[in-house]
């Protein structure tokens, strides 16, 4: 789902959530999942 869509969605809502807030929150998330993370086997060391 995208940002947008879930503008629309919360919307919808009323005022019980602050959109702004939770889609930054979203998008916070979105965006740590993409830096790259080490294996599990690069931090032990390669076997």
């Amino acid at each position: 789902m995208t940002p947008s869509k879930i503008r629309e969605r919360l919307a919808e809502s009323g005022d019980r959530v602050d959109v702004e807030q939770f889609v930054a929150a979203l998008e916070y998330v979105r965006d740590d999942g993409r830096r790259r993370r080490p294996l599990r086997r690069e931090l032990m060391g390669r076997r």
